[in-house]
């Protein structure tokens, strides 16, 4: 009998423990008075402060989603440090997120910072850094990207001048309904020269079309994500 009632005691023991243990183990709740918010929601609640105007706001809401590796808050971010809207003017930081969303494969800051580049926007300008970053967006489907590399072989900006290579980044540029890489081939296409004359007595007749005037760069659109 003794011995019944010690096992029973045990017994009785061992639930309590494995119980204890299963309450140590569970999961702490999610009070509802602090619900956590997803970062899309928070993403979108720096878009509408920065509509109305509310830049601090907007940068506040912003950072921490890029310091937690949201690539498009990285680019917004960049945008408010580079302009100085909502928070100190600082365009060497700002470059840094754009390069950072960059080097991750946001094409979009691809793009901002091969502008930056391009223009010496609060930055030493640098040509080569603005063909590379071009480079990366282009291969990334960018078409302002395409055409503005095009841009750059052609004239040998910040790299080697290949005009085969140019007319390749319009005619993708193109393809996607670039109206500044349309033109461009409209122009370079009849520049070309013809096959050559079939003996020395038809050379006369060879015609070329005169020198086209210089390629502009498209300049960036909205930047806002």
């Amino acid at each position: 009998m003794p011995m019944r009632m010690g096992m029973a005691v045990m017994s009785v023991a061992a639930a309590l423990l494995w119980g204890a243990a299963a309450a140590h183990a569970a999961p702490p709740e999610i009070h509802p008075e602090q619900p956590k918010i997803a970062p899309s929601i928070r993403f979108q609640e720096g878009v509408t402060a920065y509509d109305q105007g509310d830049f601090k706001r907007a940068f506040d809401i912003w950072l921490p989603l890029a310091q937690g590796g949201d690539l498009a808050a990285m680019r917004n971010v960049a945008l408010l440090m580079r302009k100085g809207e909502g928070t100190v003017k600082d365009p060497k930081r700002a470059l840094w997120f754009y390069e950072e969303a960059g080097r991750k494969g946001f094409a979009l800051a691809q793009l901002n910072a091969a502008f930056m580049y391009l223009e010496g926007d609060g930055i030493p300008k640098e040509l080569d850094a603005a063909a590379f970053w071009f480079h990366e967006a282009a291969l990334a489907g960018s078409p302002i990207a395409q055409y503005n590399l095009g841009v750059m072989y052609e004239g040998g900006l910040g790299i080697g001048k290949d005009l085969p290579r140019a007319l390749g980044w319009y005619a993708l540029a193109a393809r996607s309904g670039n109206q500044h890489a349309m033109d461009r081939l409209a122009v370079l296409v009849p520049a070309l020269p013809g096959p050559k004359p079939p003996s020395p007595a038809d050379k006369p007749l060879a015609k070329v079309a005169p020198e086209p005037p210089p390629a502009i760069f498209e300049m960036r659109g909205s930047e806002l994500q």
